[in-house]
Order: structure tokens, then sequence, then C-alpha cells
């Protein structure tokens, strides 16, 4: 590889002394640029003095840096090169641009150094060819991003926070999440919001699967999100029959026996046309848990990725078996609550209830009821259950009606929203 590739010479010298002439230059870079984005070694020590000294609301200047490097004055070529630095400089106007080139070349660096290293693995080393994978992924995805590392002080904070604050000002209140489609939950949830994990549970034939692929949609169509949809328990052409009757408002039954007039054959091919030009991606055969991790990784390097849904979580398999069900779960869970916050995606992970609703006079479900509860609970940022009252009440006074219960919502508030159940269609309105 060409050093031009992988170093500009100008770009790194060119920020430094724009830095040296006028110090609050620093703040276009700093959450660009770390001293390891610096191929020179003294350029990668003068940044990292820099960066300590801004950070003390310390002068940067010759003299007070030359004090501060200390013994490592040395080593960066002495004061006659922090004054050559100074003298080569141009307006610190550029910086932020300067800053960009320098993160590309290291980026270079570090795609280079991966692809050696796991040449070099796969060479020396008796390892799967998926864990390969998995371990190339991680690391691709380590240099995607520039955002600056946490260092927990207040001043950034507060800085988002009132860009956050004045972008919700513009919107009008507008939710900042991605939207469900629904105008009562996005109120209480505040939209999808990304690195939360959202548990959808309920008893079997509640509605769960239907109400995820109504999700799905909207989040689609309406939230402009792009999503991945995990199904461990049926096939694609059984998820697509849903997602077709839904999309078209066509019952479920003339879809899988294909007793359509014309006008909805014609709907269909055109539910069809817009299905697969969507960002929707549907996988029946990713069963594991390692599968699911690394096809969600690769989704949102290549191609972007915003939303995922599991359906559902006992199915999920962990590869990594115990005595203990609790513990496989525990583990399921926490690895995906992680996956969530560092694809910074919204995950949403379908789960069973145990059989306690089916016990009580009052059906509807509690967090207790959740299957080895503690975990999914703990881990959970939102837990959402469904409950239908015609389900277990025939006369009942909410026939139709589906609620979704919010029972945790670890940023917001907690409450029944009443929904519109049509199983003809597979539809939540």
């Amino acid at each position: 590889m060409k050093i031009e590739k992988i170093y500009n010479q100008d770009a790194e010298a060119n920020i430094l002394s724009s830095i040296l002439v006028k110090n609050d230059s620093i703040c276009e870079v700093i959450d660009v640029l770390n001293p390891e984005d610096f191929y020179n070694t003294r350029h990668k020590i003068i940044y990292a003095k820099l960066k300590e000294m801004y950070e003390s609301s310390l002068p940067m200047d010759i003299v007070t840096l030359s004090e501060k490097l200390g013994e490592r004055l040395k080593e960066v070529g002495g004061v006659s090169y922090l004054g050559e630095l100074i003298n080569s400089s141009i307006s610190a106007v550029n910086i932020k641009n300067y800053g960009y080139i320098v993160k590309e070349k290291s980026s270079y660096r570090q795609l280079k150094g991966i692809l050696s290293s796991s040449l070099d693995k796969l060479d020396k080393e008796e390892i799967e060819a998926e864990d390969m994978i998995e371990n190339v992924q991680d690391s691709l995805l380590g240099i995607s991003s520039v955002e600056k590392e946490d260092s927990g002080h207040m001043t950034g904070v507060m800085e988002r926070f009132m860009d956050t604050l004045q972008t919700r000002y513009e919107k009008g209140g507008e939710i900042k999440g991605i939207k469900s489609g629904y105008r009562i939950l996005d109120k209480t949830l505040g939209g999808f919001m990304r690195q939360d994990l959202v548990v959808l549970a309920a008893r079997p034939s509640m509605g769960k699967s239907t109400m995820a692929i109504n999700l799905l949609l909207n989040t689609v169509f309406i939230g402009q999100a792009k999503t991945a949809f995990f199904n461990l328990e049926m096939s694609e052409i059984q998820v697509s029959d849903r997602v077709v009757a839904v999309h078209t408002d066509i019952p479920m039954n003339n879809v899988k026996t294909a007793s359509l007039t014309d006008e909805q054959w014609y709907k269909i091919s055109k539910a069809a046309s817009d299905l697969a030009a969507s960002a929707i991606k549907i996988y029946d055969k990713k069963l594991t848990l390692k599968s699911i991790k690394a096809e969600c990784k690769k989704l949102k390097i290549k191609e972007g990725l915003d939303i995922v849904f599991i359906d559902y979580l006992q199915l999920i398999d962990s590869e990594r078996k115990s005595e203990n069900r609790n513990q496989d779960i525990s583990r399921v869970t926490r690895t995906l609550k992680l996956m969530a916050k560092e694809l910074d995606i919204t995950l949403i992970l379908l789960s069973q209830l145990s059989r306690a609703p089916e016990q009580r006079n009052d059906h509807r479900p509690m967090l207790a009821d959740l299957r080895e509860s503690g975990s999914i609970e703990q881990d959970a940022d939102i837990v959402m259950f469904l409950y239908r009252d015609d389900y277990y009440t025939k006369d009942s006074e909410s026939k139709g009606i589906m609620e979704c219960i919010v029972a945790k919502n670890r940023n917001g508030e907690v409450g029944t929203v009443r929904l519109k159940w049509m199983p003809d269609v597979q539809r939540v309105r």
C-alpha cells in the first residue's frame, strides 16, 4: 500500500499548528480525532498532550506545551519543531477538513491491520469460519464510527441536550424516536428509541406475531426505518402471507388459498412490488444468537439498520446450554441489549408468558408473568403486554379490542393503549 494512502504529513501538521495558533480550533476535531489516528509518532504525542491541556483548560502555547511534554520534548523534536509548526501555520478555518483526512488515513491503516491479522489467524490458528467472520465484523464496526469516547463531562452532555431541545422545538414536539404507527402509543413511548430493548409479550393466540408484523410495516412505511425481521417460528412464506394481508387489507384466508378477485390480484401484485423495494429484510433460517448478531452487524455496516424484530425469545438458540434455563435466557437478553447499544438500533423482542394469567380472574398480564422474568424485566427498557378480553369472555364489552399494556418504560410513562383488532386481515389499528 502506498504511503499516501495511509499518511498525510501536511494534514497532521496543519491540525497541530492550527491548535497552537488558535486554541479554540481544537473543538472542531476533538470529537473526530484520537491521538492514535496520527501516523507520525511525534504528532501523536503532541496531539495527546494538547488534548489533555484542553480538557484541563490550560493555554496551548509553545512554552506551556514544552513544559507539559517534559522529558518527551526531545522525542517530538524539541522547541525548534514546535516553532516550525507555528511558523508553518495556515488558517484554522480548514482544520475540520484536515481532521477528516487524518481520520480517513487512520481508517485505512486500521482496515489493513484487521485484514492482515485475520489472514494470519486463518493461516496459523484453528478457527471456525463463522467465528472468523464475526471477529472481522466486530472489528470493522469499531472503525466505522468517529464518535468521541464518553468522557463523562457534563459540558458535552448539556451541549447535546440543548441541541436535542432545539430540535424538539423546531419539530413542534414531534416524537423523537421511530414512529410505531399508533399515535397514542407513540405519545406514551416517544416512539421507538435507538439502543432500547423492547419486549413484546403475550399468551398464545393474543396476536404477538401479528402485532410485530403491523409494527414492522408501520416503522418502515410510516417511520422510514430500515428493518430486519428474524422469524424463528414460521417460514418466510407464512410470514409473507401475513405481511401481504396486512398491507393490502385482503382477508388472510383469501391470501392463503389464493381465492382472489381480479382487483385483489392487482392489489397483491402492487403490494409485492412495494415490499420488494422496501427496507425490510425477513429471515427464517437464522436461529442462533450468533447468526442473528452476525447478520445484524453485516446489515448495519453495508446498508444501515434501525430496528430489529425477533419472534421469539424462547426459540433463540444460545449455543451455550446450561442446566439452568434462567441463565440461558439471561445470557440471551443481556447479549441482545448490548447489541442494541453497540449497533445503535431498537430491538423488539417477542416473548411468551407463563400460564399465571390463566389462573387469575383478571387475565391481564403482569411483569411477574414473564417467563424467566428476572432477566427479561431487568434488561428490557420497555415491556409491553398484549391482551384481548374477548378471547376469554365471549360477551365482552371490549369485543375487537386489543390492549397494549405498557408495563415498564424506563424513560417514560406506563399505561394501556386500546387498539382495534381485525383478525381477518391480520390488522391492528
